[in-house]
């Protein structure tokens, strides 16, 4: 993880910071330092501790600039600056607090040109800069007596390592698309457009393009491509730089913590859920997928799957609304798993 963070303090060292007391630079660095050397690199940058406080049952140390010596009557600004961190298992959190506009504004000028992208730039609160495993949230924050401050809040995340990596569920830990460039690299990862139809169409980022690993992340966050809607496996991969591809793209690998990989028959997905189910028909809005509840061992509210049926046209039941699958699985019609999207757990949404 320090590897990452040394790149963008040796880009960020040839910056002009002019006015700046405080940098992107020293922030970045600051960030990536043990608890015990931050005490030590903020004491030198005029930081003292300043207390702390208990967050989310988290503690948060916060610290802060040190008196002024001789200060003059005739100095009426009035400069605030806090810096606030905290540790857990796989993340570290430091937040630089500024009440200086142009400090606050160079420094977000800094992150762009040391290549951290950024979606949402022309925002005034929540803007969001990333780049592989650190993101940086720039917020600007009004107090009640109309004050202004501005502060950055940098996140350190500690990401799994791609042997870590066994079924697909296991995807959904990369909260991000410069999170999967961090482990698995850029030649792996690709933005693109997904086309649910011709109206709807939602950008995307695709793992292992063209392969037979290959797995579509949809985003909730739609414009800085992070926070995970769902995880597509399988199925036709509608998305703008494989619709055209001619190629032959093997069948999909990854398989579900339940059991439930692409290409598997109707039959064997009724003995691994212990249990009918039911799916919709072929003129539904949602046709050949498995209705979403729990009436076994697979929960398909979290892992929707969608059903491909080689004849169509070789059962009436397949016209009704929804249709049980042991009413159908006699007719041999070859049904089987043609897809699976993948929500992620309630937890990783609140990230």
């Amino acid at each position: 993880m320090r590897g990452s963070i040394l790149f963008f303090i040796s880009f960020l060292i040839v910056c002009n910071v002019y006015s700046q007391e405080y940098s992107a630079k020293d922030f970045l660095y600051a960030s990536s330092l043990s608890s015990k050397k931050l005490d030590n690199y903020l004491n030198k940058k005029n930081f003292l501790p300043g207390g702390s406080r208990l967050q989310n049952d988290i503690m948060v140390n916060v610290y802060v600039v040190k008196p002024g010596k001789n200060k003059k009557k005739k100095d009426t600004l009035n400069i605030t600056r806090s810096i606030e961190t905290f540790h857990t298992k796989n993340n570290s959190s430091f937040t630089y607090i500024t009440s200086l506009k142009d400090e606050y504004t160079e420094s977000l000028e800094e992150l762009k040109e040391a290549g951290f992208f950024c979606g949402n730039e022309k925002d005034t609160a929540n803007i969001l800069f990333q780049k592989k495993n650190i993101s940086v949230m720039a917020n600007m924050i009004v107090e009640k007596d109309y004050d202004t401050l501005y502060s950055l809040a940098i996140n350190q995340q500690e990401l799994p390592l791609p042997g870590d990596i066994q079924f697909a569920e296991d995807l959904l830990q990369f909260y991000s698309h410069e999170y999967l460039v961090s482990v698995f690299g850029s030649v792996n990862v690709v933005k693109d457009l997904y086309y649910f139809s011709e109206k709807e169409v939602a950008k995307c980022s695709i793992l292992f393009p063209k392969t037979s690993r290959q797995a579509v992340f949809i985003w909730e966050d739609n414009i800085n491509l992070c926070k995970p809607a769902y995880l597509i496996i399988g199925g036709n991969m509608n998305a703008g730089s494989i619709s055209s591809y001619d190629g032959v793209i093997g069948e999909n690998v990854w398989n579900s913590k339940e059991g439930i990989y692409s290409g598997m028959t109707l039959n064997s997905l009724i003995k691994l859920n212990g249990n009918s189910f039911k799916f919709y028909g072929k003129n539904s809005e949602s046709p050949y997928m498995i209705v979403p509840e729990k009436t076994g061992s697979i929960n398909f509210k979290t892992n929707r799957v969608v059903l491909g049926c080689l004849n169509p046209s070789g059962s009436r039941l397949l016209n009704n609304a929804t249709i049980g699958a042991d009413e159908i699985v006699s007719d041999n019609l070859g049904l089987y798993v043609y897809m699976m999207m993948i929500l992620p757990p309630n937890d990783n949404k609140n990230k």
